[in-house]
């Protein structure tokens, strides 16, 4: 390849080789995950919102099923054998209903409050007060049923497997002392391990479905991380094929028909329409905007009829058909004022008013030749925007002609 005054003069196809290189994305660390297991404590250690919510139904549902099984017991203990207190009795199944609904009120409006220890303390005492009422009572059997049990289960909402054992160690030796005093034997009262078993297999539950909806989360945050990386490079990648396409080859161009001042400006310009409209595409909120659609037409007139028409947008929103007919009737108000204005110069103007959208195109050319003209042109440009209930008004004179196009937004 030759050169000139000491340059190598370079071909059409060196735009190829000096075309924007994307370097690529440089790998980052992924946000720390949330804790789990072993590193954070049970007492702390909370699900997702969904899960949470899941975990006080259960224990509402145990505490619903526990009163159940109380209320037939004290039924069958009334009727076979009735303790000489019965007022306790009563007092205790009054306890018991007034209780089991304020967990359901309380885990429905207060969930926070509900997984403290404020609630886990005046949850124990309510449910060591129920287990004690048969002895109270003076009952050869006790009737509390399930209901105390259901206190292992606020234990390990409160702090999962650490919390269920104390909730088991409350009610454990609480009921080895009922049994001792009633008289139950040493069997029965030695079955009060029960509670450790329950109490060690919910709260070991509670805390296993924490630990697996955390590791959910924390795989689902490392999986939009990476998607938002992926995005992030395909929008570099597609920013700078724009940039190569359009602004390097245009200024190859112009370097090339540098003898051509005509063309050197038209292409100058029209580079300089294509940057302005790609920024109104990555500054807009909106993937279909109105602004950037409504410039795009003007530089199809532009290109068409080799005329400059400066816009001035000050409002954007996302397309829709009123806004569409508005843009097309914008669009032959432009091509009309560049073929039959003679204007040198022609203007462009929109903006949002009033739940309205208002589009102004103007030239200072030498009107229309008479009415019948003016006419013609305002029908064809109304049919454009009558559907979308848009209105359209001509003002012209020797000095100019301005086209006024009103849609509702």
């Amino acid at each position: 390849m030759g050169t000139i005054g000491g340059l190598r003069k370079q071909s059409p196809f060196d735009c190829e080789k000096n075309a924007i290189q994307l370097s690529p994305l440089p790998k980052t660390n992924p946000p720390p995950a949330p804790l789990v297991s072993g590193e954070m404590s049970s007492f702390t250690k909370r699900g997702s919102a969904a899960l949470e919510a899941t975990l006080r139904r259960m224990v509402v549902v145990f505490r619903f099923l526990g009163l159940i099984w109380m209320l037939i017991l004290v039924a069958v203990t009334v009727l076979a054998d009735p303790p000489p207190e019965m007022w306790i009795v009563w007092a205790s199944v009054g306890l018991a209903i007034f209780w089991t609904f304020l967990t359901w009120l309380v885990a429905r409006t207060q969930p926070n409050f509900m997984a403290g220890w404020w609630w886990f303390t005046l949850d124990a005492v309510a449910m060591l007060t129920i287990g004690a009422a048969s002895v109270a009572s003076g009952a050869d059997e006790l009737f509390h049923g399930g209901l105390p049990l259901s206190l292992v289960f606020t234990g390990a909402l409160l702090g999962g497997l650490p919390g269920s054992l104390i909730a088991a160690f409350l009610l454990g030796i609480e009921q080895f002392l009922v049994h001792v005093i009633a008289d139950l034997g040493a069997v029965r009262a030695a079955g009060s391990v029960i509670f450790f078993v329950v109490g060690a297999i919910v709260g070991w539950t509670f805390d296993k479905l924490r630990d697996y909806d955390l590791a959910r989360q924390a795989a689902q945050d490392e999986l939009a991380t990476e998607q938002a990386a992926v995005v992030l490079h395909e929008e570099r990648a597609a920013l700078a094929d724009r940039l190569h396409d359009s602004v390097l080859q245009t200024l190859h161009a112009i370097r090339m028909g540098a003898d051509d001042p005509g063309q050197s400006r038209y292409l100058a310009r029209r580079q300089e329409r294509e940057l302005r409209r790609n920024i109104e595409e990555w500054r807009s909120e909106y993937r279909d905007s109105f602004r950037a659609a409504l410039l795009a037409v003007r530089d199809e007139v532009e290109d068409t009829h080799r005329v400059e028409i400066e816009a001035v947008i000050r409002d954007d929103a996302p397309i829709d058909p009123n806004l569409t007919a508005a843009i097309e009737a914008a669009r032959e108000a432009m091509a009309n004022a560049a073929k039959h204005s003679g204007s040198p110069a022609i203007t462009l103007y929109s903006e949002f008013a009033n739940g309205e959208a208002h589009i102004h195109v103007r030239d200072s050319g030498t009107g229309f030749a008479d009415d019948t003209q003016r006419n013609r042109v305002h029908e064809r440009l109304a049919r454009r925007v009558e559907n979308v209930g848009g209105l359209v008004e001509i003002d012209s004179a020797d000095t100019g002609t301005e086209v006024k196009i009103t849609v509702e937004k």
